[in-house]
């Protein structure tokens, strides 16, 4: 499958003094990758952003590749991580709660991958 991941408010909170890799964001990559899913992160910020963000975080290593948000993006998303219900409704996915603050308790890619359990892909 192609899972692609939202940045702000989905894998990182960033402010004027803060830029937070949410907690098990790193590692649902890593599951993902391991079970044989392609890794895809984008943003309406653009490519810049994104790459940025993926970087700063060490993230490259299970990413296989980095979009500015376009409707028409190839490859197409088969399951979406993201805080946009209407994105999550529109590509299918998993809706996580803004991620709007350094949060060590968060678990919310967690719930994430709990659900593509539950439809069988992990």
């Amino acid at each position: 499958m192609n899972i692609f991941f939202d940045v702000d408010q989905t894998l990182v909170f960033i402010d004027q003094h803060t830029n937070s890799l949410r907690p098990g964001a790193r590692e649902a990559m890593q599951r993902l990758k391991a079970a044989g899913h392609r890794v895809y992160v984008w943003s309406a910020a653009g490519l810049a952003h994104v790459e940025r963000v993926v970087h700063l975080h060490g993230l490259a290593e299970w990413v296989d590749g980095m979009f500015d948000k376009d409707p028409h993006v190839q490859p197409r998303p088969d399951f979406i991580i993201d805080d946009d219900w209407f994105l999550v409704e529109k590509y299918g996915g998993h809706c996580v709660a803004q991620y709007r603050g350094v949060d060590p308790e968060d678990r919310e890619m967690e719930a994430a991958l709990q659900r593509l359990a539950e439809l069988g892909h992990l």
